[in-house]
């Protein structure tokens, strides 16, 4: 009978500590996504737009614009430093350095792929929010996590100037 008791109090123990609330770590980010589907809204120096943003794996990203209303039929799609833009109908492919009017998206998606590689990223854990520090080519990026979530919050960088703001954001 002692034993059968005991044996039921540790098991009650174990499914009770199975039950706590997920505590938020400031030793560790939470995983950085790999795949998820956010709306944003960016300004890039005085243009403010929203866009559908998509992140499919490491390298590959898509952006489709809702608004303001003249960008609305505007997707641009990255992978492997290449852009695909498709506009109304149109489609061409374009190398990111030789076509400016996607830098936007190019600069998002690099500060992404940078922090997702830990390359030169520096991380720092305040008031339930991690923050990633990294050099991209425009200069600091300054990217913001949800500590409990995971979630993207947002993206600074100054020298370009960039500033993105992510909601709705699904892990996939």
């Amino acid at each position: 009978m002692k034993r059968a008791f005991s044996v039921f109090a540790a098991l009650l123990l174990l499914l009770a500590a199975g039950c706590e609330k997920k505590s938020i770590s400031k030793d560790a980010p939470p995983p950085v996504p790999a795949s998820f589907t956010a709306n944003i809204k960016a300004v890039y120096g005085d243009t403010e737009m929203t866009a559908l943003f998509t992140q499919k794996s490491a390298d590959s990203f898509e952006i489709q614009m809702l608004s303001p209303e003249i960008l609305k039929p505007l997707a641009l799609s990255y992978a492997s430093d290449i852009c695909t833009v498709t506009y109304d109908g149109l489609k061409f492919e374009t190398d990111l350095t030789r076509f400016p009017q996607t830098a936007f998206g190019a600069l998002l998606t690099q500060s992404l792929t940078d922090t997702a590689q830990g390359i030169d990223v520096q991380k720092t854990y305040a008031d339930g929010i991690w923050t990633y520090t990294g050099t991209g080519e425009r200069g600091v990026f300054v990217l913001t996590q949800d500590a409990e979530t995971g979630a993207w919050l947002g993206l600074e960088i100054e020298g370009a100037p960039l500033h993105v703001e992510f909601s709705d954001f699904v892990i996939n």
